[in-house]
């Protein structure tokens, strides 16, 4: 196990989830910015949660996210993996999709209420894993 590498993806995640956030008024590049800080947010906290597990090449698969995303299917369930992967998605399409319409205002906060969940749940559980 890595604990400095897997605290550190923990903060990271736990700071980018805090600014995965819009208002009542937010325009769609809010929206765009917070679909993309809720991905990695996420992203970081599964690699806080794979080095706390101590998978081995938790390196590797930082630089594949499709891998990483089936690591998380092995390590968190199928559910969960597939979550990733539609997080996934509306980070891409918020980053480099110009013709890409954003949800609307409703879908959107739920989205991000449940990116905040999952990803405060895998902090949580990562750092039970690690001394």
């Amino acid at each position: 196990m890595d604990s400095k590498a897997a605290r550190g993806h923990l903060r990271l995640a736990e700071g980018l989830i805090e600014t995965a956030k819009i208002g009542d008024a937010a325009s769609e590049y809010e929206i765009r910015n917070a679909f993309s800080r809720a991905y990695y947010a996420l992203f970081h906290a599964c690699c806080g949660y794979l080095f706390a597990q101590g998978v081995a090449n938790v390196r590797v698969l930082i630089k594949d996210h499709g891998k990483l995303h089936a690591e998380m299917d092995r390590g968190m369930g199928r559910p969960f993996g597939r979550f990733m992967r539609d997080c996934y998605e509306l980070r891409r399409n918020s980053d480099y999709r110009a013709e890409w319409a954003v949800p609307p205002f409703y879908s959107c906060v739920e989205k991000l209420k449940h990116a905040r969940t999952q990803c405060y749940f895998v902090v949580a559980t990562a750092k039970r894993l690690i001394p």
